[in-house]
């Protein structure tokens, strides 16, 4: 991975781990999971007031740097969501790792929530979780994705059958063009997920 870092988190930062929080992660994972960590809150320091457009360009290629690998695998488990720690910590995850890292990441960086949704599609008849970042409203959304790394309009992704959007507030049956029609949240189980996940990093 090529994950470039210009040192140590120090003070000055404008994004931190608790001091705590990060021992405990140094000393779980090792000195590659520090340089990957400390690269990201150099990144999100350095976008602080950066376009939108840069935020998702950025965040999406940072994060997929990462080496794809199944739950069972990384976890022993089916269907684990990590949090941004577990995931750069190991240096590995699936789509749902990805999506929700580059989510929160860029929710923090002040991307409006509106803006962002995480967004279950089919990918050749496979459940697939990937970021649709919105532009403006009711517009076509573009696509952060782990398989196809390049950003794209939806339209453009034939490969990609979109099933249902959702935020942490909210679930919607999903199109390609728009949010789609607004559903009873409670249908989701995902919703609670990505609530139970710590944000670890913090903002000053």
């Amino acid at each position: 991975m090529l994950f470039v870092v210009s040192g140590t988190i120090v003070a000055a930062s404008k994004f931190y781990v608790p001091e705590n929080v990060y021992s405990q992660y140094a000393k779980k994972y090792g000195s590659q999971a520090e340089i990957r960590l400390n690269a990201l809150i150099d990144l999100m320091d350095s976008l602080a007031d950066a376009t939108d457009d840069k935020k998702v360009i950025e965040v999406n290629k940072f994060f997929n740097q990462v080496q794809y690998q199944t739950d069972i695998k990384t976890w022993g488990q089916s269907d684990y969501w990590a949090s941004r720690l577990e995931f750069l910590g190991v240096g590995a995850g699936d789509c749902e790792d990805y999506a929700v890292s580059k989510f929160l990441t860029l929710l923090q960086l002040g991307v409006p929530q509106e803006k962002l949704f995480l967004t279950y599609v089919k990918w050749r008849d496979i459940s697939h979780m990937v970021v649709t970042y919105y532009k403006e409203p009711n517009t076509v959304p573009f696509v952060l994705d782990n398989y196809d790394k390049s950003i794209q309009p939806a339209t453009k992704r034939t490969d990609l059958a979109p099933v249902y959007s959702f935020t942490a507030n909210d679930l919607f049956l999903q199109k390609q063009q728009g949010l789609g029609k607004r559903v009873d949240p409670s249908q989701s189980k995902n919703l609670n997920k990505l609530k139970a996940i710590d944000l670890e990093i913090m903002k000053r």
